[in-house]
């Protein structure tokens, strides 16, 4: 099962936190003070911000950007990394509302509008969440195009979409072909569509360009299930029994699992 996936500005590891508003320049014989920036200083703090919040060390991350935003009180970048902090510590609202200011300062950035969809998605808003992802694909100079058809075609089969799904994870292998992961989900869909053909072709894909997991079998088995085909199905089930004995598909399986 796919994740819904935020976009966030590049974690750089710092070696230590920026201490006052000036620097100093120690190579040369006499020590010479820099004009401080609050440009490049905001922006050190949002890249401490990210590597507290991927360590889970929240209080200092909402001690970096609460720094940042002091700096640069209208920087759209902030308010959406302050609104993935909100998300990540369950401030619903603020994070909505930081979402929006993002979205007020720069109503053109692809990334803000992936991740509002991401944050909408959750709240199970998926019309709201649709516009989003769509937004942020048609947003100027927005290259992340395939990971937000991707999240536009997970949302949507979260929320029982499952053509609009189909056609989202079309439009994500048509942006990143060698996405061939996608293809597992398109499977499913398709599947539980009754769209044989295409979920054969799906597994097919899948296959040739990808080592057989646990997944790939259950939906191997699914689709044999499906079409009648009973020696397809024994054979997908014993390899999946004895290469993923561990497995969740082999659990369902020893278990009678749905395969419709």
């Amino acid at each position: 099962m796919y994740f819904l996936i935020l976009t966030l500005s590049s974690i750089f590891i710092l070696s230590a936190c920026v201490s006052s508003e000036t620097t100093t320049m120690l190579n040369t014989p006499v020590a010479q003070k820099q004009t401080f920036d609050p440009v490049a200083a905001a922006d050190t703090r949002i890249k401490l911000a990210l590597l507290y919040l991927q360590n889970k060390q929240m209080q200092l991350a909402k001690e970096n950007l609460d720094t940042a935003l002091g700096y640069q009180p209208n920087d759209a970048k902030i308010y959406r990394v302050y609104a993935y902090y909100f998300q990540q510590v369950n401030e619903t609202d603020k994070a909505e509302a930081f979402y929006k200011k993002s979205l007020y300062l720069d109503d053109s950035n692809g990334d803000t509008y992936n991740n509002y969809g991401t944050f909408l998605c959750a709240l199970e808003r998926y019309d709201e969440a649709e516009a989003a992802f769509l937004e942020a694909i048609n947003s100027k100079n927005y290259a992340k195009i395939a990971r937000s058809y991707a999240n536009a075609a997970i949302c949507a089969e979260k929320g029982g979409f499952n053509q609009k799904a189909i056609h989202y994870y079309e439009s994500a292998l048509s942006y990143s072909p060698n996405s061939y992961e996608l293809y597992l989900s398109l499977a499913k869909l398709n599947i539980t569509e009754k769209h044989y053909k295409a979920a054969e072709t799906n597994l097919f894909m899948f296959q040739k360009h990808s080592t057989v997991t646990a997944e790939s079998l259950w939906e191997w088995m699914r689709l044999s299930y499906a079409s009648g085909n009973k020696a397809s199905f024994t054979r997908y089930s014993e390899q999946l029994l004895e290469q993923f004995p561990e497995s969740q598909q082999a659990l369902n399986y020893l278990n009678n699992g749905y395969y419709d």
